[in-house]
Formats: C-alpha cells, sequence, structure tokens
C-alpha cells in the first residue's frame, strides 16, 4: 500500500445503452470482448494496468505500480489509439461505427495490491476521473489540469468551461485534447543569461571588498529555476580567482522542527571549520562555543533539556560575533531556500544586515517570490540594484548544461545525443527540471518525453531504485529535512554506511554537520518520499519517532492530523491529542523562555488548539498570553486568557481568569470585586497552584502601586512557593527575577538581598537576559554599602551583556543604578542625565508612570546643582501620575525648595511617607527634608530628621548612605 501520482483513465462506448435495446446478446458479446481486447492491449502496450472493466467502461491506471515521468503521455496515447482502433470494430445491426469518450486524470491515489483484490485505487482522481469522461463528447478526451501540465509539450490543449460535476462542490477546470502539438514555438517570454548575473555578483562582492562594507543581494526565481547553483557558481568563480578565501552555506527546510537553527547551525559550523579566526575565537570564548552547541542542539529538534538553552538574543550574537571574526577577510554567506525560513531566522538576517555594516560581508538571499510576502521589513528595502529577478535559462544555455551533466552523469552517457536535445526541448529552461530528467533517464533509453513537473521526476527517479533504498529514504523523510542512522534505526530501519554512501553517490543525500548527518540535497525528493508513504505507516513512524523522545512535539502533532484523517473516532485519539499538546506546550514554554516569541506563539498556539476541551487548558492559554504580551500584542494577550475551559459551554478556568486581571493590573488597575471573588474561590488547599500563583502576582503588583514592597515581597514569595509546589520552573524563573528587583526596595537587610542576588547569578549565568537585572540588584546593593570596586564589576559585566545582545530595558536598569552611583560621589549632573536617559527609554516602551519617577529623580540631581531649577515645579504638577516612590522624591524635594503651598504638601508628604516600607526610600526622604530644614535655619529639625533618616538606613544596612548622613551631621 502506498500513495502514489496516478494517471486514471475513464473511457467507455458511446450509446451502448441504445445499442445494447437493438441488438442480440451474442453478437454484442463478442463485439464487447473485441473492445476490451483492443482496449487491454493499447493500456498494456503503453504501460498501464487495466484496474476493472464494467459493462462497455473501461477504467485503467498508470503509475500505479512504477511510476513514470511520462504516464500522462501514455494515458492520453493510449485513449488516442483505442479511439482509432474502435472505429474499427465492426457493429452489429444498423448504425455507423462505434465511438469512445474519455476522460484523464491524474492525481494522488492510494494503491493497494491483494491476493484477493488485486490492483486497487483509491482517490478522488479516480472520481474526477470518471465525472470527466461523462462529461466528453462523442469522440473527445476531457482531461484535468494536472494531465494538460503534463503533457502540454507534446498535445494541444483547448480549456472549456469549467465543468460542474456530480459530487463536486465547485466547478472542476478542464481541457479538451485537440491532438497531438507541433513543434512549439519561441513564446517570447525573457531569457536572462547566466553569465550576466554571475557578474552582477561577483562586481558587488569586489565592491564589498574595496569599500569594507557589507551588502546584501536577494536572488528570486521559480522553482528549481537555478538560482542556487548561480549562487554557488558566481562563488566559486571568485574562489578560483583568488579573490575569496572561503564562503558559507545555509539551507532552510521546508519540512521538520526548528528549521531556522538548521540553516543557522550549517553557517556558523562551516564559519568555525574554515576560518582560522573563528576557532581561535570559539577556543578562547566558552560562551560562544556553548552558544553554538545550543544552536546545533536545536537544529537536531531534540526535546528540551531540563537546563535553559541560549535565547534569541544570545544567538544573535553568537552569530555577529563569529561572522564578524570571519570577515578578517572578505567573506560570503549564502542563505538559501528562504521561502521556508521562519520569523526568527528573517529576523536575524535583518539584524544582521545592518548591524555588519562595517564589515566586508556579501550575504546572498536565494528564495522563491513567495518570500516577498513575509513580513521581514529589511526585504522591502534593499535597492533594486541589489535584487536579481532569476528567469529560465536561454535555449543554448539550457543545452550547454544539458550536455555538461549528460558528460558527468553515472546514467546517462554524452554520446547519447537525443536524450540532451529532448531534454533541451522540453525542460522550459528550468535546470532542475533539466538534471532531473537526465538522472531519471534508464541507460540506453531515451527519456522521450518527460513532463515539466517535479513530482513525476522523482517519483520515476526513486522507482529505479532498488527496494532497501526506496524505504531508506521514506523513513529518512518522516525523521525530517536533515536525519541520522540513530533516527532510522528507532524506525526499525536498518542502515549502514554503505547504504548511505550509495544515496549520496545518486545526489539524492549528502553529508552534513555534526559528523553522521544526513540532508536531502533536493526538497522535491524529501516531498515525494514522504508523500508515497501511506498515512498509516506515517502516522506509525512518527508516534515512533515521538517515543524515542526525536521532535516529540512535531512528530505527535503531525500524528494526530494524520489520525484525524484516517480515524478521527479513533478512542486513542484523545490520548494523543494529549501527547502532543504536552510535548508542544513544553517546547513552547522552552522557546518562550529564550524570548524566540515567533516559535514560542506557533508551538503555545498549536498546543492549545491540541488540547482537548474536556482538559484544563489554562498552562498553554496563560503561556501563550504572557509570549503575546511580551510582543507587546496586550489585545492578543487578553483574548488568549480568555479560551474556553473543559467542557464546549464553560468560560476560562480560573487561572486564565486570574490571568485577565495580572494584565490588567500592569495596564492599570485590577478589577477589585474580580480579584476578592478570586480570592474567595481559590482559598483553599486543593485549589488550581497555577491560578493561585497568577492571583499572588496579582497581589504583588497592587502593592507595589501603593508603594508597600514589603508586603509585594510577601505575595511574590507566595507565589514563588506555589509555583515550586507545582514544578513549574517557567513559573518560578519569572519570579526570582520579580523578587530580586523587589527586594532592593522592600525592608530586606541588604546582606541577604545581595545573598540571593549570587544565588541567581548562578542559577542564570547561561541566561544574561535574566542575568542583567541581578546584576543591576547587585550593583545597587553594593553601591548602598560603599563597594565601589564590587559596583564597578557588576555594571561592567552587565553592561558588556546589555551591548552584546542588545537589550534595551536592560541599559534602562544600568542608567538607574549609574544615576545613583554618580549621585553618591557628588556627580550630580552626570546622575542627571543617566536618570533622564532611562526615563526616555521608559517613555518609548510605554512605560510613563515609571519614567515620572526618573524623571524626578534627575530634577532632584538637578536641585543639588541648581536649587532654582522650576523641574520639580512642572513634574509636582503630574505627581498623579506617579507611583508611590515618585510622588514622595517630589513631593521632599518640593518641601525642601519650599514651593507654594507648603503645608499641604508636607502634609501630602507625611501621609505617603507613612504608607511606604521601603527603608532606604524613607531614608532618602528624611535626608532631603533634613536638608530643606537647615537651608531654613532650624538646625534641631534638621538633626532629629537627619537621626531618622541613618535609622531607617540602618534597618537594612545601608551603610554608604547613612555615613553620608552622618558626616553631614
Amino acid at each position: 500500500m502506498s500513495r502514489r501520482l496516478v494517471v486514471v483513465l475513464f473511457l467507455d462506448l458511446v450509446g451502448w445503452t441504445r445499442l445494447a435495446e437493438r441488438v442480440d446478446p451474442e453478437p454484442l458479446q463478442l463485439m464487447l470482448e473485441q473492445y476490451y481486447e483492443l482496449c487491454s492491449g493499447a493500456v498494456q502496450e503503453h504501460g498501464g494496468v487495466v484496474e476493472k472493466f464494467i459493462g462497455d467502461a473501461v477504467m485503467a491506471v498508470f503509475g500505479a505500480t512504477h511510476t513514470r515521468e511520462d504516464d500522462a503521455l501514455r494515458a492520453l496515447r493510449a485513449a488516442g489509439q483505442i479511439r482509432t482502433d474502435v472505429a474499427g470494430l465492426a457493429t452489429p445491426g444498423p448504425g455507423g461505427p462505434p465511438e469512445i469518450h474519455c476522460g484523464i486524470a491524474a492525481g494522488e491515489a492510494l494503491v493497494t495490491h491483494s491476493s484477493r483484490a488485486g490492483l486497487r485505487v483509491v482517490g478522488d482522481v479516480v472520481n474526477l476521473a470518471a465525472r470527466l469522461q461523462s462529461a466528453a463528447g462523442p469522440g473527445e478526451i476531457i482531461v484535468n489540469e494536472t494531465v494538460a501540465d503534463l503533457a502540454r509539450p507534446h498535445y494541444a490543449m483547448q480549456p472549456v468551461p469549467p465543468l460542474t460535476l456530480k459530487g463536486k462542490a465547485r466547478p472542476v477546470p478542464a481541457l479538451r485534447v485537440a491532438g497531438p502539438a507541433g513543434d512549439a514555438d519561441d513564446d517570447g517570454s525573457p531569457m536572462v543569461d547566466r553569465d550576466a548575473e554571475r557578474h552582477r555578483i561577483r562586481a558587488a562582492y569586489h565592491r564589498v571588498a574595496a569599500d569594507r562594507r557589507a551588502r546584501t543581494m536577494l536572488l528570486v526565481g521559480a522553482p528549481g529555476i537555478g538560482k542556487t547553483r548561480l549562487a554557488r557558481e558566481a562563488v566559486g568563480e571568485l574562489q578560483r580567482s583568488g579573490a575569496l578565501s572561503y564562503a558559507a552555506y545555509g539551507s532552510c527546510p521546508s519540512y521538520g522542527p526548528r528549521g531556522d537553527a538548521v540553516a543557522l547551525v550549517q553557517v556558523l559550523d562551516q564559519l568555525a571549520q574554515r576560518s582560522p579566526a573563528v576557532g581561535a575565537l570559539l577556543r578562547t570564548r566558552p560562551r560562544l562555543a556553548a552558544v553554538l552547541d545550543d544552536v546545533r542542539a536545536a537544529a537536531r529538534g531534540r526535546a528540551p533539556s531540563a537546563c535553559l538553552g541560549a535565547g534569541v538574543e544570545e544567538v544573535a550574537w553568537a552569530a555577529r560575533e563569529l561572522i564578524t571574526a570571519a570577515a578578517t577577510t572578505p567573506l560570503v554567506v549564502v542563505w538559501d531556500h528562504l521561502e521556508w525560513a521562519g520569523p526568527s531566522l528573517l529576523r536575524l538576517l535583518g539584524e544582521l544586515s545592518a548591524d555588519l555594516v562595517r564589515q566586508p560581508v556579501l550575504m546572498i538571499c536565494v528564495a522563491r517570490p513567495e518570500l516577498r510576502e513575509s513580513q521581514a521589513a529589511w526585504l522591502r528595502t534593499l535597492p533594486a540594484r541589489d535584487v536579481l529577478e532569476v528567469a529560465a535559462l536561454t535555449p543554448d544555455d539550457s543545452a550547454q548544461l544539458a550536455a555538461q551533466l549528460a558528460m558527468a552523469g553515472a546514467e546517462v552517457q554524452a554520446h547519447d545525443l537525443g536524450v540532451v536535445d529532448r531534454v533541451t526541448t522540453h525542460s522550459a529552461g528550468n535546470p532542475l527540471f533539466i538534471r532531473l530528467m537526465l538522472e531519471s533517464a534508464a541507460p540506453g533509453r531515451p527519456a522521450d518525453v518527460v513532463p515539466p513537473t517535479i513530482t513525476a521526476l522523482v517519483g520515476a527517479m526513486l522507482d529505479r531504485l532498488p527496494t532497501p533504498a526506496q524505504e531508506l529514504l521514506a523513513a529518512a523523510a518522516v525523521v525530517g529535512a536533515t536525519f541520522a542512522a540513530d533516527e532510522l534505526a528507532a524506525l526499525g530501519v536498518a542502515a549502514t554506511e554503505a547504504d548511505l554512501d550509495a544515496l549520496v553517490a545518486r545526489h539524492l543525500i549528502a553529508p552534513t554537520l555534526p559528523a553522521g548527518r544526513y540532508r536531502f540535497v533536493q526538497q522535491p525528493v524529501h516531498e515525494v518520499a514522504y508523500g508515497r508513504l501511506d498515512k498509516h505507516q506515517r502516522l506509525a513512524w512518527h508516534r515512533q519517532l515521538a517515543e524515542h523522545d526525536i521532535s516529540p512535539a512535531f512528530h505527535l502533532d503531525a500524528a494526530v492530523r494524520l489520525l484525524d484523517d484516517l480515524r478521527p473516532d479513533d478512542p486513542d485519539r484523545g490520548h494523543l491529542a494529549r501527547s502532543a499538546a504536552r510535548a508542544l506546550l513544553r517546547e513552547g514554554t522552552a522557546a518562550l523562555r529564550q524570548r524566540d516569541l515567533p516559535a514560542a506563539i506557533g508551538l503555545l498556539e498549536r498546543a492549545l488548539a491540541r488540547t482537548p476541551q474536556a482538559d484544563d487548558r489554562s498552562v498553554a492559554a496563560l503561556r501563550l498570553s504572557d509570549a503575546l504580551l511580551l510582543t507587546g500584542d496586550t489585545r492578543g494577550a487578553l483574548t488568549a486568557a480568555s479560551a474556553p475551559g473543559s467542557g464546549p459551554d464553560t468560560g476560562p478556568g480560573p487561572a486564565c481568569r486570574v490571568q485577565q486581571q495580572v494584565l490588567r493590573a500592569r495596564l492599570g488597575a485590577p478589577d477589585e470585586i474580580a480579584v476578592a471573588a478570586l480570592h474567595a474561590e481559590l482559598d483553599n488547599a486543593g485549589a488550581d497552584r497555577l491560578a493561585r500563583c497568577r492571583l499572588a502576582q496579582v497581589d504583588m503588583l497592587r502593592q507595589l502601586d501603593q508603594g508597600r514592597f514589603g508586603a509585594a515581597e510577601r505575595a511574590a514569595r507566595t507565589a514563588l512557593a506555589h509555583a515550586r509546589a507545582a514544578g513549574d520552573d517557567y513559573e518560578e524563573d519569572r519570579l526570582l527575577v520579580a523578587l530580586c528587583e523587589l527586594r532592593q526596595w522592600a525592608p530586606t537587610p541588604i546582606s541577604e538581598q545581595l545573598a540571593a542576588c549570587a544565588e541567581l547569578a548562578d542559577r542564570f549565568a547561561a541566561d544574561r537576559f535574566l542575568l542583567v537585572p541581578v546584576l543591576a540588584a547587585r550593583a545597587r546593593g553594593l553601591a548602598l554599602i560603599g563597594d565601589d570596586a564590587g559596583v564597578r564589576a557588576a555594571l561592567d559585566e552587565a553592561g558588556t551583556a546589555v551591548v552584546e545582545l542588545r537589550l534595551t530595558m536592560g541599559r534602562v536598569l544600568i542608567d538607574q543604578v549609574s544615576g545613583l552611583v554618580s549621585s553618591f560621589a557628588g556627580a550630580h549632573a552626570e546622575a542627571a542625565l543617566r536618570y533622564r536617559h532611562a526615563a526616555t527609554v521608559l517613555e518609548q516602551a510605554g512605560h510613563a508612570s515609571t519614567a515620572l519617577t526618573l524623571r524626578v529623580q534627575a530634577a532632584r540631581e538637578r536641585a543639588r546643582c541648581d536649587p532654582s531649577s522650576a523641574e520639580i515645579s512642572a513634574l509636582l504638577a503630574r505627581r498623579a501620575e506617579m507611583d508611590a516612590r515618585g510622588r514622595l522624591l517630589c513631593l521632599s524635594t518640593a518641601v525642601r525648595l519650599r514651593l507654594d503651598n507648603l503645608a499641604a504638601l508636607q502634609a501630602e508628604l507625611e501621609a505617603l511617607l507613612a504608607g511606604t516600607d521601603d527603608a532606604v526610600l524613607r531614608g532618602d526622604v528624611w535626608a532631603e527634608l533634613a536638608r530643606g530644614h537647615r537651608e531654613w535655619g532650624d538646625p534641631a529639625a534638621a538633626r532629629a530628621t537627619a537621626l531618622a533618616a541613618i535609622d531607617s538606613y540602618a534597618t537594612v544596612g545601608a551603610t554608604r548612605p547613612m555615613g553620608e548622613v552622618r558626616a553631614w551631621l
């Protein structure tokens, strides 16, 4: 049993019913036997099989047992011969010679063989051929579009109005066969000379080398038109001339998990092998080597480990570093099959185009035209001079390529010039067609006609392989675009090195990195090898691969789709869908933790779709909501959190309802009534841990808004306890970072803060995105105890990560700590500059309230230098927009400067101060008021408030500001 591209022929005699009504059965049977004989003979002569006779109707199939590239032509010729031969039959009784009408359709079908039923072909293509035959007039042959595509070079076709056929929901396009075609004339289509295009690529490279500035070129053309070969030929010419030392190539597969990583690791591994500078860099920079190892693991599509791998920022940084190191001499990097690239790789290429502008790197991007439909903005900004439209080869170039391939081919000999001529004529200038046509031709058997369809060509080529080789390729196709022998072994398919070498020699597969892995050379080979497997076999193999922990999410998801096609009511469907949902959720969460948001969203959406309605869908919905929120899609995040719960008529579960309040808290304020109701609902030990965890986070955000940092820290600890009890590493990591940041403002001793920072620095050593806020918190704590060397070390490490990973918000954290350090050093102008820069970035990101607090801090520093500054007055009018911290700092400075309504400002300040438990903030406010009292001539009040500041600092061990106040006294 296999799925194959087949050509089905249906024909019957015109007027048979009337004839049978008028003629005696015995002479009629004699005529029918003659008719059967000539039909069987014509079908067999042209390589087909008669599947059945039904009265005067005949069904024949071409390509059912052995695919040939000209199956459609064979069917047409058989039909023509039958039409001619039938006209010579003697009709019993009155009337003229008999006629037939015929329908031919090509398409995918399931082909089965059994000892009892014989050959059977099942599929819509059978019904379609029968309907086309019914629509044909006397003597007519009507075909579907696929047959026309396969045979048009040799048969003239006339379109007929779309046919409304019984059983078809929409009219079916069809064509009438007018007869054999004459020699095809040039249709005037533009033909592009490859020499000119190679010249453009070489010229672009020489300009890159001379200017030492990067450039990106885009090669666009139809499948098989020769884009890849064009790029390789141009690069090869540069290498042979000595102008280029080496190049790197990456190719995106159309099938399988983590295709972006496959292409990226190909490029980076080649650079590591070919560039001494890159090799040296990897030996001396263990972090780079670790990131490259993570990309390699992702490319293999293994299930994510318990440890965090490199995030997208780290991967982008590593790619920049390695390509820059390789560009000590001018470099070419070719990215092939970008039509299959995901958003992550396209985004990375856009960043590289901009980031490497001062490096001598020529990036050549090769793709089908559909790449232009992607959302990658950088593609639309390429200048016209850097976009090459790759058109068909001229006839002369086609003939030259065919001759060169024939000379080198093992199956087609150079002296068989007829093969070269016919391939040149019928290839339509498509280099891939030329190559596959030549490889399909058996020794000594000229390919008299070869249709321009990759599926038919590849099918013919695969059928010429030994059966074990076909089975090996089929199993490899299920694994993915790349595979290894151990993965084939998981499917029970033994693949020796000799077996694999034989396929390499046929240019069907090629070795790839790491050692022991192989890739399909041509995408159509992969697609056809997979497509010919019956769905039951695909289903079984996808499940086996998942059971062996080989890309479980991808293979389980594929298995569910296949089971839906085969047995949607299968009792095992629910279990399989749950397994797929769990695997997709696991991999989606891993991508979310690495901030690969496009991949995370895609995986989590599928996880949510795969989770049966009867199951709890909360975790997938929450993770998807988080991912969408990180992209800035707040509306989408709310929609995800509103996903239906268990049962078709139920609303979102408690965890999702809590998530809605989390989102509202981040956007402004939660619904207090809804929050209270959720507390009542979840106030028992058996309640949903995830819901209770997120509800504690709502409490944390509410307390933060009021400046009650100790209460916020307690809420965060409660949330962390729930996350740990649930074994949820994703929630735990998020909460550990939140706690680290909260402790800076909470009444937690600085010594405890620093101990926690040290523990988290080890935990997040492999993920600098999470490490940066930990380092910033450590730097602030060290600044408050006067450890200037420690502050510099922490800020330097954080600053390096921020620059290398392009972490805009990380720069804000560093600027805040640097502003504090500058203020302690008396460099108030520098401190104000740091705070203003951080505020600007936050405003651009939409964090208005926090930005205002930083504007206040900048104004306070300015007021130290220039008490007449009007900035505090302007900010004071906006204090209602600030968080509690910002209002306190603004009011205390306004009181010191004795602005208008002093008594009212003091009363407001005292009320706010009573409501916050941030010891350092309280100390800062008291110290500010102490300065004011001294300036106003009230030394006793100045001393009292200064002592209050010292006591407040002492509660957490902030020795640096405490010492400064003591010195001031």
